[in-house]
């Protein structure tokens, strides 16, 4: 299905659609970031298993991250021309696309925290 475009007030959610992205590269940048001192501060003598388990996690982690960053670029390469150039033709699989990697953000942002908080009573109790 293909909409197009004349209404100012869409290209105003065309636009917000686009800054969400980018806060979304952001956030992924910081949680990379954020894995790496915790991956350093893992390398501390803990239990053996408890280093694996983290491990796993962080690299399942970073999977995610990796898979989810091409994912964001691919859509602001979507909306972009949309945003500011002069294509003005939007289908619902770009509405769907964001919906789904919405979910996607929360998810890995829960799991991260998760992570991060279960990594740092390991680290305070030794």
């Amino acid at each position: 299905m293909t909409t197009t475009i004349e209404d100012n007030a869409l290209s105003a959610e065309l636009q917000e659609l686009f800054l969400i992205t980018k806060q979304w590269s952001t956030d992924l940048q910081f949680i990379s970031e954020e894995s790496e001192i915790l991956k350093n501060l893992s390398q501390n003598p803990l239990e053996p298993e408890v280093n694996r388990k983290h491990a796993l996690l962080f690299s399942s982690l970073e999977q995610h991250l990796v898979k989810l960053k091409l994912q964001l670029i691919h859509l602001q390469k979507r909306l972009a021309p949309l945003t500011y150039g002069p294509i003005k033709e939007i289908k619902l699989s770009l509405i769907e696309e964001h919906q789904l990697l919405k979910r996607e953000m929360e998810n890995i942002l829960l799991t991260f925290h998760e992570t991060k908080n279960e990594l740092l009573k390991h680290i305070a109790h030794d």
